[in-house]
């Protein structure tokens, strides 16, 4: 089956960012190949990779057009980032992570711990600000 991300953003101007969320990520590898193929196909600046525990995000440098471009800009614990646990179950925490990216884009400065405001601001907040974050499929509960 091809690779489909869970939430996307977009603008007038086509996929702003791409978020795919997992429950947890056995291979690492190979979800990031999955979400830069895509990101690159799209031609989305920006990805997102987000389990209970760890945020990465990836940004395309635009040096060639193929996913070699797109690099890992940052990776985060995400201790403190949420005022409630996330759920376990897969479905549900797609749902808890469209609705925080929704929330940051009302309430951007209130969401965010110092250790990765900085990247956020810069790559995730722009596209979630002036952008409309939406499921990228149906979800089945």
């Amino acid at each position: 089956m091809a690779f489909q991300p869970d939430i996307i953003v977009t603008g007038p101007d086509g996929v702003m960012l791409v978020v795919e969320v997992k429950a947890s990520v056995p291979n690492l590898e190979l979800s990031e190949g999955q979400l830069k193929r895509y990101m690159s196909g799209m031609q989305c600046p920006t990805g997102v990779l987000i389990t209970p525990e760890h945020i990465w995000v990836y940004r395309d440098l635009y040096i060639t057009r193929t996913p070699e471009s797109i690099q890992r800009i940052g990776e985060f614990d995400t201790k403190g980032l949420w005022q409630q646990p996330p759920p376990a179950e897969a479905s549900l925490f797609e749902v808890f992570v469209q609705q925080w990216l929704e929330r940051l884009a009302q309430q951007p400065a209130q969401e965010l711990p110092p250790n990765i405001s900085g990247t956020f601001r810069e790559y995730v907040l722009p596209a979630v600000t002036n952008g409309e974050v939406r499921a990228a499929h149906p979800r089945y509960f």
